[in-house]
């Protein structure tokens, strides 16, 4: 399973509706939370998550509605009696930050806490697939992510192996991890015979503070899905530059030139009561454009 929840669609001031930022991307068993705003851990239970299979919190830069939430999520880790390694990510200061934390606030878990600090580059190596971040333009160090499967093997052709004599069975999940088989008939049958070209991996990629720049560009390369922020519309384009925002049509022009499946727009201001205007906004520009709302699920 591949699929990104929304635990968190707003921006600095929290509404009823819409909580600061938080995204939850999940990869087959492995759980990672990007950004840690205000009430977290109640919109993680809302959505139905699992806290044991978090892997990593990966926090995009240090104003509070991004981190407010990230002691109150550890120490409840703590009291439900996790004992796995977490991941802390962040921007330089996180590994500060979490210092203060515990020295003036009393704080400790009691499971390791890993933290790594990046300003770009691979993060976190799964299996198959990895986590990765760029610095993006926001005023203060801001961190985008992207979760990234490799590349995939081509499309299993079953005609092709059923007329060179595959046996069903086995040996078609061999031909499929790249090994060698021996066709009834005791030829030799390799991938290559039966396997279309390489599929790229399917990718979920966050920017959520950020101006229009290059890096988060270049992060969304041909994402399958970007979450990016759109907290103002245009006519407050001045505003969202003056501040380290995107426009919704900003973002829109970000996911046409990485050449994404699908834009999600997200941490709105709390002055849209109503959506619809960014969307509409960002939707002359690139079609495949939604609006982000909590507790929102997408599955790739």
């Amino acid at each position: 399973m591949f699929r990104a929840v929304i635990l968190g669609s707003g921006a600095s001031l929290p509404t009823l509706q819409r909580q600061t930022a938080a995204v939850a991307v999940q990869y087959e068993g492995d759980v990672y939370l990007l950004d840690c705003g205000e009430g977290t851990q109640l919109q993680w239970r809302r959505a139905g998550l699992r806290f044991g299979r978090l892997r990593a919190v990966c926090i995009s830069h240090l104003h509070g509605d991004h981190i407010n939430g990230l002691v109150g999520l550890l120490q409840t880790l703590s009291l439900a009696d996790r004992k796995e390694p977490l991941v802390l990510c962040g921007p330089p200061g996180i590994r500060e930050y979490w210092k203060a934390i515990c020295r003036y606030q009393g704080v400790g878990v009691g499971y390791s806490l890993d933290i790594r600090e990046s300003e770009g580059g691979e993060v976190i190596r799964g299996k198959d697939h990895g986590l990765r971040c760029a610095l993006l333009d926001h005023g203060v160090r801001t961190l985008g992510f992207s979760v990234c499967e490799d590349e995939r093997p081509g499309r299993f052709d079953i005609a092709a192996a059923e007329q060179l004599g595959v046996a069903v069975g086995p040996d078609y999940g061999r031909l499929q991890r790249g090994e060698t088989v021996t066709s009834e008939t005791g030829a030799t049958v390799g991938p290559e015979q039966v396997l279309g070209a390489a599929r790229p991996g399917r990718g979920i990629v966050y920017t959520a503070d950020t101006r229009p720049c290059v890096a988060a560009v270049e992060l969304a390369r041909d994402a399958s899905l970007f979450i990016c922020d759109a907290t103002f519309g245009t006519e407050l384009e001045r505003e969202a530059r003056a501040r380290g925002h995107c426009t919704a049509a900003q973002a829109a022009r970000m996911a046409t030139e990485a050449g994404v499946d699908r834009l999600l727009l997200t941490h709105i201001s709390a002055r849209y009561h109503d959506a619809r205007p960014l969307l509409a906004e960002a939707v002359e520009v690139f079609a495949n454009t939604e609006v982000a709302s909590d507790l929102m699920e997408i599955t790739l």
